[in-house]
């Protein structure tokens, strides 16, 4: 234990160090000091167990030292000295909670009394302060005892049966009345809300103890259960019977709140019917199920015995032919504004529901699939990617992640079908497709939707770049095919006509004039005799 004489009076201070015996008080070091300077220098240095200071000196009195010591969080012992009595110096050495306050010339015995005081008041101080941080860390291990019991209570790890829970209670020592009706209060935050900055384990500890703090003092901290399941982050709150159930919800919506202004999520809380202890796995399973069917009542509470109702009298279809159409011209932006829209008017009629979000997913992905098949894009490559298939797990969960997801598919597949397209010209394709399929009957049209252009769009392309038409250039091909024929083969001029796309022989036959200068059968009889 350490000791600072404190005293202007060189005489006084060296009177203090022989009069007493620090020994036999436990006191191991004593340090002098001759102005509160000095004083300061040596407390930073160490805080001394007591402090023995005269209360008037020049350069700073004793109460400006022990209201300097007591900012600086100092709780050790106080003894002033003075050369008289006064009330006022008296008064204010009770407001800083001085152990003594003693009138020079010093008495020995007095003087020893005094010691003798601070240093019990000292050791009283640092036997409740062991008290108190064993105190704390009980409570600290009963609130994790009484957590772990709960968690098993909801998690059916204990048996659902009154005298089996009745017993795990006794075991673990706690107060907890199995024959009272308990509410359940479960808070449910989404992880797709949370910021992309938050850790999940810091996330859930943020959103425990915001909870915590806006229900302490009605329930403790062992009631509040916090877990994870399947990407949804949820604390299932305990509140024994008695409490008001309209405090409750006030609670309720202080939380969702809370979490909106602090930590930028969307919260939504579900409270229970009263239920017995043995009820409340099966209750706690009954709200997360009713959390998982929420698609548009999100940022609210809610209650176990009021079901979301949606009017499903009408089955609604998304319009594939028109979404078809935005990804050809490559409108992102309206093709999920478009999206966005018919899910807003959805919901504002209460016809949202996750069977109707589930069929809207299934179309638009028939839309997204069908023109990735046409420019030979693999589906399944496109979208393995985790984060893409995290998406898709989630697109079903709210409107928030379908949007989130729909974002994505069609950031992906326009970007890509782009890709494509750069790689070979429209004229390109054109000209692959007509060599393909010049066999068949083809128009115009058809060619142009090939490669997702209108008729009369591709025509002024295709003219531009190569000089001919579109139907031109398929009889080129056509007539192409048919020279080879007629000298390779012995089919007849019908068969080759037929054969090549034309629809009769006399048609063949024009086209074939013009651009050869001869008609089929004098070509193959001229081209034969040469070979």
């Amino acid at each position: 234990m350490r000791c600072l004489l404190i005293d202007d009076d060189i005489p006084t201070v060296h009177a203090l160090l022989g009069i007493v015996n620090w020994e036999e008080f436990g006191v191991t070091e004593v340090l002098t000091a001759y102005n509160i300077e000095e004083a300061k220098q040596i407390f930073n240095g160490g805080k001394p167990d007591l402090i023995i200071c005269d209360i008037e000196m020049p350069r700073g009195s004793g109460m400006d030292m022990i209201q300097w010591a007591r900012e600086h969080q100092y709780e050790g012992g106080f003894i002033f000295l003075t050369c008289h009595a006064s009330f006022t110096f008296a008064s204010q050495a009770i407001l800083y909670n001085a152990d003594s306050y003693l009138v020079k010339p010093l008495d020995k015995q007095e003087l020893e009394a005094a010691v003798q005081k601070s240093i019990e008041t000292l050791k009283k101080k640092a036997l409740m302060g062991e008290y108190s941080k064993l105190g704390k860390a009980w409570l600290k291990n009963k609130d994790l005892v009484e957590r772990g019991f709960w968690n098993d209570v909801l998690t059916a790890a204990i048996s659902p049966r009154i005298h089996l829970i009745q017993s795990e209670a006794q075991k673990r020592e706690l107060d907890v009345y199995v024959d009272t009706e308990y509410v359940l209060l479960l808070v449910s935050v989404p992880r797709s809300q949370i910021e992309r900055e938050w850790d999940d384990s810091i996330f859930h500890y943020a959103l425990t103890n915001l909870i915590s703090e806006i229900l302490t003092g009605q329930i403790s901290a062992g009631r509040i259960i916090a877990y994870q399941a399947d990407n949804v982050f949820y604390n299932a709150i305990l509140v024994e019977n008695g409490m008001d159930i309209r405090e409750l919800q006030h609670s309720a919506e202080h939380i969702i709140l809370m979490c909106r202004q602090y930590l930028k999520c969307t919260a939504t809380c579900y409270l229970s019917e009263k239920a017995a202890v043995s009820g409340l796995s099966q209750i706690k399973t009954e709200l997360e199920q009713l959390d998982e069917s929420n698609i548009i009542f999100r940022g609210e509470v809610h209650h176990q015995n009021e079901p979301f109702h949606y009017d499903t009298t009408e089955r609604f279809t998304l319009d594939m032919e028109l979404f078809t159409m935005l990804f050809i011209q490559k409108e992102k932006v309206q093709i999920v504004n478009r999206l966005k829209k018919e899910l807003e008017t959805l919901a504002a009629l209460n016809k949202l529901n996750s069977a109707t979000l589930h069929s809207i997913r299934e179309d638009f992905l028939q839309v997204v699939y069908s023109l990735l098949s046409r420019h030979q894009i693999g589906a399944h490559r496109l979208f393995a990617g985790e984060a893409a298939q995290q998406l898709a797990h989630n697109a079903d969960s709210s409107v928030f992640d379908f949007m989130k997801w729909a974002q994505a598919v069609t950031d992906k597949t326009v970007d890509s079908i782009k890709e494509v397209l750069q790689s070979e010209g429209v004229v390109e394709r054109a000209k692959r497709f007509i060599h393909e399929n010049f066999r068949q009957d083809l128009s115009r049209e058809d060619v142009a939707a090939s490669v997702y252009l209108t008729g009369d769009y591709l025509a002024k392309v295709f003219k531009n770049e190569t000089g001919q038409t579109v139907k031109e250039y398929l009889n080129d091909c056509r007539i192409k095919e048919a020279k080879q024929r007629l000298i390779e083969s012995t089919a007849s001029i019908g068969d080759i006509a037929m054969d090549t796309g034309f629809d009769t022989i006399s048609y063949f036959s024009t086209v074939f004039k013009k651009l050869t200068g001869e008609t089929p059968i004098a070509y193959r009889s001229k081209h034969k005799s040469v070979r």
